[in-house]
């Protein structure tokens, strides 16, 4: 199983914009405790990498992205670090062209029917839907599903324990991204047990809604 397939599995993928290099493991194990074995390492400080590898060495069998990528150097770095697949918040063709060349799956933001066309022209399947909520949430996803039924989408932006049940419920819907489960706040703090308990919370949530897809 590749790991966006184990992506959809789980329904639930952790954005997280990792504090400190530190803070990588705990938080990774509170994940998995949680039922949520699955990551986006957000690229956007200089130790995101370091913090991936640190992932990978502590939890082998997690599904690790990086994300925000947005720069063609990113991609091999993400690699060597140990990631699964590379997150983009928006389409663009020479980062997927780049990422395709390495071998490394990714899934680009897409907001509109012209992207999701583009991305399938670069042979793409899976697509992030960012920012979901203020894109049109569930209802735009309904109808893009009509001319698109072969596109999963990972809906990210506006997430939270009270929205994502209904993107989950839809056969469309690969998986919900956030961090609304792993505030930085919380994770600064150390608040391990509240995090692995917002992961048990997502988990059920998104065992429910896939028990009455439609």
């Amino acid at each position: 199983m590749n790991a966006l397939d184990k992506i959809a599995g789980i329904g639930i993928l952790p954005v997280i914009a990792v504090p400190s290099a530190d803070a990588a493991v705990p938080l990774a194990s509170a994940l998995v405790r949680g039922g949520v074995p699955a990551i986006e390492v957000t690229f956007r400080n200089p130790w995101a990498a370091e913090a991936v590898a640190a992932i990978r060495a502590a939890h082998p069998q997690m599904a690790i992205g990086a994300g925000t990528i947005l720069k063609e150097g990113q991609i091999a770095a993400a690699k060597a670090a140990g990631a699964d697949f590379l997150v983009a918040p928006g389409l663009d063709a020479d980062i997927v062209r780049a990422a395709q060349a390495e071998g490394m799956p990714i899934v680009p933001g897409v907001t509109n029917p012209s992207e999701i066309t583009a991305a399938i022209k670069l042979g793409l399947a899976t697509l992030k839907f960012f920012p979901a909520e203020i894109s049109g949430g569930v209802a735009a996803l309904t109808l893009y599903h009509g001319p698109f039924p072969d596109i999963r989408f990972v809906p990210t932006g506006g997430m939270t324990f009270d929205n994502i049940a209904s993107y989950l419920a839809k056969p469309f819907v690969a998986a919900c991204g956030g961090s609304y489960m792993a505030k930085t706040a919380d994770i600064k703090a150390g608040e391990w047990d509240k995090i692995e308990a917002n992961c048990r919370r997502c988990a059920e949530i998104a065992r429910s809604a896939r028990a009455n897809i439609r």
